[in-house]
């Protein structure tokens, strides 16, 4: 192999290896989602999960509702007597947001986890487009859970 070769070989070698380094530290940071929503109410037993933020006329964006569930399972959520729109994301064991939904107030239509899933996180609609957060962001679950469960 000729020189030239070898050395734009070793040379994109270091430059994948360096975004390789670089998508793996950002990925792995943690979002404080205390720090961006100071009031969290915990839904972890059946009566708070089925009763959810339903008869709520509205909701400061610092506040939203963190549903745990006792296993693992697709989950789902509908927006029966619910009079503002809001938006649920489902969270990975690890924290990871595995998808983000908008839902319509008094829909009775399911809006599920498409993998199986112990917890979400429902806000007011958009809150999460606002916070720049995305499916496969990571956010600090322990946090919620040592705290408030």
């Amino acid at each position: 192999m000729s020189k030239l070769y070898l050395s734009f070989v070793r040379k994109s070698f270091k430059y994948f290896l360096l975004l390789f380094l670089v998508f793996e530290i950002n990925s792995s940071e943690k979002i404080d989602i205390k720090e961006l929503l100071p009031k969290i109410e915990i839904a972890s037993n059946f009566e708070d999960r089925k009763k959810g933020l339903m008869f709520i006329p509205s909701m400061s964006d610092e506040f939203g509702m963190f549903f745990i569930w006792e296993y693992k399972k697709k989950q789902c959520m509908w927006m029966k007597d619910t009079f503002i729109p809001l938006t649920v994301a489902y969270i990975a064991d690890n924290g990871e947001i595995i998808g983000i939904y908008d839902m319509v107030p008094f829909s009775k239509k399911s809006v599920c986890s498409k993998v199986p899933v112990k917890y979400a996180l429902e806000v007011n609609k958009n809150w999460f487009k606002e916070q720049n957060i995305k499916i496969g962001d990571v956010i600090d679950i322990k946090g919620i859970i040592k705290s408030d469960y």
